[in-house]
């Protein structure tokens, strides 16, 4: 089936579900002003493509995960900060939390200290 062959069709079952009685010619002439309708569409009504939606999806959901990432970082450096003040340590020590609560010390050993 040719592409005219499909818009003829459709005009055809447009006029009838319509009671509207059309001769062939009638039926070519505006099957193909549907049709040049068609392959126009697209400089009417801009659609972008899908590769330009996931892209922004992409872009949006980076952003989120990167504030994320700098809101809990400034959150691990300021219990950083405040363990080492609890703990009495110079401001230049290197402490690190892990994940469950342990306080490390580095200073050429690693050192548990809480």
């Amino acid at each position: 089936m040719s592409e005219l062959e499909y818009w003829k069709e459709c005009v055809s079952i447009a006029a009838d579900e319509c009671d509207l009685k059309l001769t062939d010619d009638q039926i070519a002439a505006l099957a193909e002003s549907v049709q040049g309708g068609h392959e126009n569409y697209g400089m009417a009504f801009y659609t972008p493509p899908p590769s330009d939606y996931y892209d922004r999806i992409e872009r949006e959901w980076k952003a989120k995960y990167e504030a994320l990432r700098r809101d809990f970082d400034a959150y691990r450096n300021n219990a950083e900060t405040a363990v080492k003040k609890a703990l009495r340590q110079y401001d230049d020590a290197n402490v690190s939390i892990g994940e469950h609560g342990e306080v490390f010390l580095y200073g050429g050993r690693v050192e548990q200290i809480q």
